[in-house]
């Protein structure tokens, strides 16, 4: 991501509907099929922190990003289980952790599918990850280019690959789907602005008219419960690492997972210029 992006989110996240709608989602998804008691939750991609911070309401929260500039965002909200990792590579042991949230983020990868097979990796067996995508390929535009985004998404699409990755689909939908109509009218006059560089479009708007949007999305983050329209801007899905026992029933009794990955512990040195220092998980 740009790193003006950083900013503009760190300033906008807690307030703008769109950031607010999709945290909220994502804390109803995880209130929904959290299974344990005091959860260790993994925020992958965790960004300037305002989901991390929300999340620690259910457990304790560990958040990893590739960018210094995010977890420098984490730490101005007292956020302190910082890991500065690849999601390609996280440095917890196998079978540690109980939710993996992953908002936006298999979209910014060159290759989606090492990133999901890592999440399985570091997933407790019946532990869940919950996973936002951008929605469809024909509404590529400069926010996705300003983003630095690789691809968009098929809800189909998303499902095999995490099929392939070894989960089992929990849920499985398009969101911000009563907004598709807007996408569509960005896409029809969307231009190509020769030698600029690309820029995020979060529109202002009114705060009247956002805190509406708001409201209108918890409507359908309601709704999502009993299904979804065929059509969104997000996709998202919930997906459950299999227990040994399901894993027999699969593999006639061939899978071989711990189900006993010990204490995870995790260092991180923050000094005052913002950096964050090597992290080792035990």
């Amino acid at each position: 991501m740009n790193p003006a992006e950083y900013s503009r989110m760190f300033e906008l996240e807690d307030r703008y509907w769109w950031f607010v709608s999709r945290r909220e989602l994502v804390l109803n998804l995880v209130r929904r099929f959290l299974c344990v008691s005091n959860p260790l939750i993994l925020d992958v991609g965790c960004g300037t922190g305002a989901t991390a911070a929300a999340l620690q309401t259910f457990g304790r929260v560990i958040c990893v990003d590739f960018s210094p500039l995010a977890l420098e965002a984490c730490h101005q909200r007292s956020l302190q289980e910082l890991i500065q990792a690849e999601a390609e590579a996280i440095p917890l042991a196998s079978g540690s952790v109980d939710v993996v949230v992953a908002t936006d983020v298999l979209e910014h990868l060159e290759d989606d599918m090492v990133a999901l097979r890592e999440f399985h990796r570091i997933l407790k067996p019946g532990g869940v990850a919950v996973i936002t995508v951008p929605a469809y390929q024909f509404l590529w535009s400069e926010h996705d280019e300003a983003l630095m985004h690789k691809r968009r998404y098929h809800a189909r699409q998303l499902a095999e690959r995490t099929a392939r990755a070894g989960f089992q689909q929990v849920r499985l939908g398009y969101t911000l789907s009563l907004l598709f109509p807007l996408a569509l009218g960005r896409l029809i006059k969307r231009d190509k602005r020769e030698g600029k560089a690309p820029q995020a479009r979060i529109q202002s708007v009114p705060i009247w008219l956002n805190d509406a949007l708001i409201r209108l999305q918890r409507v359908e983050t309601a709704l999502f419960r009993y299904g979804t329209l065929p059509w969104g801007l997000s996709v998202v899905s919930v997906i459950q690492k299999m227990h040994l026992t399901q894993l027999g029933m699969k593999n006639k009794g061939t899978g071989n997972e711990n189900s006993d990955p010990g204490e995870v512990r995790v260092t991180v040195t923050h000094d005052a210029s913002g950096s964050h220092g090597p992290v080792r998980a035990r």
